[in-house]
This record gives C-alpha cells, sequence and structure tokens, in this order.
C-alpha cells in the first residue's frame, strides 16, 4: 500500500470501531467497580461454613 492510497483512504469504520470499543471499556470498568464494591463486600460479610469456608 503507497502512501497516496492511505491519505485518500476512508477511515470511518475504523473510527466507529475506536469509539465502539471505548464504551465497551468504559462498561468493563463500571462492572469491575459494581463487583469490587458490591460483591466482594456481600461476601466478605457472609459468615461462611463447610467447604464454602475454604474455597472461598
Amino acid at each position: 500500500m503507497d502512501f497516496e492510497t492511505l491519505r485518500q483512504g476512508n477511515f470511518s469504520q475504523l473510527g466507529q470501531a475506536i469509539t465502539a470499543w471505548n464504551g465497551v471499556v468504559e462498561k468493563l470498568g463500571t462492572l469491575e467497580t459494581d463487583a469490587r464494591d458490591d460483591l466482594k463486600a456481600k461476601a466478605d460479610k457472609a459468615d461462611w461454613a463447610g467447604v464454602n469456608a475454604t474455597v472461598s
């Protein structure tokens, strides 16, 4: 591929893909925070007994 082909190329789909992946990254960040703050907090407060106590 030469420079002129790159210069004249249509990269709008690449821009759309980048925007979509940025949305995925933001959503994963939100899910991480929710898991850490909510699920882990509940697990830490739980009264584990039996086999679950050693696994969890």
